[in-house]
């Protein structure tokens, strides 16, 4: 016999919304010591959220759509609501509605983090594995994921909310499965970057594919650098959503239990969510991820995240977004597409003119490193010598010493064509340090 009331019977004295039946991770709050703990977060998040947006529009300034930046303001207006819910709970324990409220923007938020690495980790796959990922059981793995994830997540808040206005104990009991199952969700899509990346990097290994398969690279850094940044932030966020289903998958407490179990403990509810999501959200900021993983706007099949160049009339870099016939028959073939029509042809210049002028720009020489050795996998060989920035000032390819390199490329909108014309024909000028060549 229990020597505390039952909570059902203290929940209908109360009346709907009925405060909750069970102990949750984090308890109730109090003025001490949740408010300071709560405001050093809400602090956090306001900075961390400030941060990212400015990067969202810095980069939409400079024509650069990265979306997660966006996305991870949302998710700190989440825990920033989050918090200053729980300073209010804080300050009136007895109301129901601010649990129901804080609680909601708890569960809500954190699946952000864990979409914006699943992004990560599949811009990885692709990268390494070019053919591999953009086909179209791996392409479509990830929308019908994010489907599931976002049905989840509206069944759970639906769930956590409706358990605060029914006492039938069926319907309790489905709502607890339900969490369960959210929560277990939560743990599975967390820890999944983690195989998807070492299984990636381990394939990189293997001859068949190190051999004759390039790298499609995107963003600043290293592929090491990007690998190491999306396991480390996978292995926090696992241990944060492991720690919440795992105390939630054991016995459940009655509310009105003065006991309670360590595990439920406000100290752990902060350290294993606030505190791992500020440290995932600032590592993202302060390392740049929107450099870091950014791929082209509208960047679709192989070898469309570096930009879409072939660099020096090296195949396997086609534009893929022009479509199927800017096929290899116009790189390789006659030059002829390139002449008579010198008004329509534009050449050299930068991909920004893509955005102001009629006529699409390309062409240069690429001044990514291109030397013949081991690439930044540590496993792929690159097929020319590299150059430096200093080094190409009024020099053609030749000069520069890509070997073989015969011919710029320009692109026709017009005809809908490639054409080249050869570098030994070009004036000497100084070539063009914008982005793009």
């Amino acid at each position: 016999m229990s020597n505390y009331p039952s909570p059902s019977e203290v929940a209908a004295k109360h009346g709907t919304p009925y405060p909750p039946q069970e102990q949750a991770l984090g308890l109730t709050p109090s003025v001490m010591p949740d408010v300071p703990i709560c405001a050093v977060f809400l602090f956090l998040f306001v900075l961390a959220g400030a941060g990212h947006m400015t990067l969202f529009r810095l980069n939409l300034a400079k024509g650069k759509k990265f979306i997660i930046s966006g996305m991870m303001f949302g998710f700190c207006f989440t825990r920033i609501m989050a918090n200053a819910l729980r300073i209010a709970w804080s300050c009136y324990p007895d109301s129901v509605k601010l649990g129901i409220a804080a609680m909601v923007f708890v569960y809500a938020g954190i699946i952000l983090l864990f979409i914006a690495n699943l992004f990560f980790t599949q811009r990885i796959v692709r990268s390494q594995h070019p053919h591999f990922g953009w086909t179209k059981p791996f392409s479509i793995a990830l929308p019908v994921l994010l489907v599931i994830i976002i049905g989840s997540i509206l069944a759970l808040i639906v769930g956590v909310i409706l358990s605060f206005y029914t006492l039938n104990q069926k319907t309790l009991t489905r709502i607890r499965d339900i969490q369960l199952y959210g929560e277990t969700l939560y743990a599975v899509v967390a820890f999944l970057p983690i195989p998807i990346v070492i299984t990636s990097a381990l394939a990189r290994r293997h001859p068949s594919i190190r051999n004759n398969e390039a790298i499609d690279k995107f963003g600043s850094g290293t592929m090491r650098a990007k690998i190491a940044l999306v396991l480390v932030s996978a292995t926090f966020l696992c241990l944060g959503a492991s720690w919440r289903a795992a105390t939630l998958w054991l016995p459940a407490e009655d509310s009105t239990n003065p006991v309670h179990p360590w595990y439920f403990h406000k100290e752990f509810f902060y350290v294993f969510d606030f505190t791992i999501e500020i440290c995932v959200i600032l590592s993202w900021l302060a390392l740049r991820i929107d450099q870091r993983f950014f791929i082209p706007n509208g960047a679709q099949g192989p070898f469309s995240y570096a930009g879409g160049f072939t660099f020096a009339g090296e195949p396997g870099n086609e534009k893929i977004a022009l479509g199927t016939r800017d096929s290899m028959r116009h790189l390789t073939g006659s030059q002829a597409s390139g002449f008579g029509n010198g008004s329509r042809v534009s050449w050299g210049g930068s991909r920004n003119s893509m955005a102001r002028e009629s006529r699409v720009s390309w062409g240069g020489i690429s001044r990514d490193d291109v030397t013949m050795g081991i690439g930044e996998d540590g496993y792929q060989t690159l097929p020319y010598p590299g150059f430096e920035q200093d080094e190409i000032q009024g020099a053609t390819a030749a000069d520069v010493g890509v070997e073989g390199a015969e011919a710029e490329m320009g692109w026709d909108p017009k005809s809908g064509r490639w054409a080249l014309r050869p570098l030994s024909h070009l004036p000497t000028r100084p070539l063009s340090t914008q982005s793009g060549v």
